[in-house]
């Protein structure tokens, strides 16, 4: 029995992991100011409410990959959807349009959230940041 990449549940995880994404960031913003403030109790509350919407994006990355356990072909066209520059990927239908556009946000909002991270680790832990000191920083994953 085959079953068909379920796009519609695709294009809503996909949502899902973005909007995940997007408070990690205001959690991020929030994390300069409780450190700019030597305020060490929100900053712990905050890295810990960063830390469950970082294992919400991690259920979502799993739950998309588990979109194609159901067979070959429907994983085949996951991989493509997936791992295909979404900056220079088109569609094939306005589902799959809607899959890049999601993907390119992600990718643009995980850029700037990676150099705010890198930012606030410099900022906090000095030669001792897990970027190095001072040296250009590492790529970062594509999830």
């Amino acid at each position: 029995m085959q079953m068909e990449l379920d796009m519609t549940k695709l294009m809503i995880l996909l949502q899902r992991k973005y909007s995940s994404i997007r408070e990690i960031d205001r959690l991020t913003k929030e994390l300069e100011d409780a450190f700019a403030r030597n305020d060490d109790v929100s900053a712990a509350m905050l890295l810990e409410m960063r830390a469950e919407e970082m294992a919400k994006v991690d259920n979502c990355v799993g739950e998309i990959w588990q979109q194609g356990e159901s067979d070959r072909r429907a994983l085949q066209k996951l991989k493509v959807l997936m791992t295909s520059d979404p900056a220079r990927a088109a569609g094939e239908s306005p589902e799959e349009e809607k899959i890049y556009e999601i993907r390119r946000k992600t990718q643009t909002l995980l850029e700037k959230l990676r150099k705010a991270d890198e930012k606030l680790n410099r900022s906090v832990t000095r030669d001792k940041s897990f970027y190095g000191p001072g040296v250009k920083a590492r790529q970062p994953v594509s999830l």
